[in-house]
C-alpha cells in the first residue's frame, strides 16, 4: 500500500516525525499560501529529502473549501496557485464558522461554480479531501463533491465515529467502483483544529488498514503527521 500523511500545524517537533518515515510517502502540509508552503516545505525536506511535499490549502475566513467560504477568498487562493506545479490537497468541508452558511448563501451556487472550474481546470495535480459518498447527490448539490476527475480521499477516522455511523460507512466503502482512483483517510492519530479528536491506537490503526486493503483500497492518508511514534510506524510497515 502506499501510505501517505496530513499534517495540519507543522511545527518544528512535528516535522521532527518526519524522521521516523523510511518508505516512499507523501506529506500534505497545510498552508494559507503558496509562499508559506515553500517555507515549509524547505524546512521539511532538511529533515527528509526523501518524501514528496503538497500543500493542503487552508482558505481564510472558513479554514475548509466550501461554497459557503467567501467569494473573494476563494478567488485569492485559487489565483495564487495557478502556476503551482506541487500536488494541492483540497479538503471539502464546511467552514468552521458555521455563521458563513447563512452570510453566504446567495452566493452559493458562484462559489460551487468557481471550485468546480478551479478543480477541472488543475485536476491533475490536486487531490480532494471528502467524505464517503453517503449521500452522493446531497454532496454534489452542497458543493463537497464534484465530478471532476481528481484523486479523491474519502474521510474515514474511526476514532471519532458513533459506532452506527462506523458500521455504516463500512457497508458504503466496498461498494465504491474504481478503487484505484480514490484513498482513504484514515485516523486520528493526533488532534486537529477542534483539539479533542479523539486517539486511534496502533491496534485499531491496524484493524482499519486491514480493513480498506481488505476491500480493495491501495491508498491511505494517516491524520497527521505530529502523532507518529515507533508504534504507529511498526504497524504501518506492515503494509507497506
Amino acid at each position: 500500500m502506499q501510505i501517505d500523511f496530513y499534517e495540519e500545524f507543522p511545527t518544528k517537533d512535528n516535522l521532527e516525525k518526519l524522521k521516523l518515515i523510511k518508505f516512499k510517502s507523501r506529506i500534505f502540509i497545510a498552508a494559507k499560501s503558496l509562499s508559506e508552503f515553500n517555507k515549509i516545505a524547505k524546512q521539511a525536506k532538511r529533515i527528509n529529502k526523501n518524501l514528496k511535499y503538497a500543500c493542503w490549502l487552508i482558505i481564510k475566513n472558513s479554514y475548509w473549501i466550501s461554497p459557503f467560504s467567501n467569494t473573494e477568498d476563494l478567488k485569492r487562493l485559487f489565483s495564487g496557485l495557478n502556476k503551482a506545479k506541487i500536488c494541492l490537497l483540497v479538503d471539502l468541508e464546511m467552514p468552521l464558522n458555521k455563521g458563513m452558511i447563512i452570510k453566504n448563501l446567495f452566493v452559493f451556487i458562484k462559489n460551487r461554480k468557481l471550485i468546480e472550474q478551479y478543480l477541472e481546470e488543475n485536476k491533475k495535480k490536486i487531490t480532494t479531501a471528502q467524505f464517503p459518498p453517503l449521500l452522493s447527490k446531497s454532496a454534489k448539490f452542497i458543493g463537497l463533491d464534484y465530478c471532476a476527475n481528481t484523486e479523491k480521499s474519502l474521510m474515514y477516522y474511526s476514532s471519532i465515529l458513533s459506532v452506527k455511523m462506523n458500521k455504516y460507512i463500512k457497508r458504503i466503502l466496498p461498494k465504491i467502483k474504481n478503487k484505484q482512483n480514490y484513498s482513504v483517510s484514515l485516523g486520528t492519530i493526533a488532534k486537529g483544529i477542534f483539539g479533542n479528536e479523539p486517539i486511534l491506537s496502533p491496534k485499531n490503526l491496524e484493524k482499519d488498514l486491514k480493513f480498506i486493503k481488505k476491500i480493495g483500497f491501495d491508498k491511505a492518508i494517516i491524520f497527521r503527521l505530529g502523532g507518529l511514534n515507533k508504534n504507529y510506524i511498526k504497524v504501518i510497515n506492515k503494509f507497506i
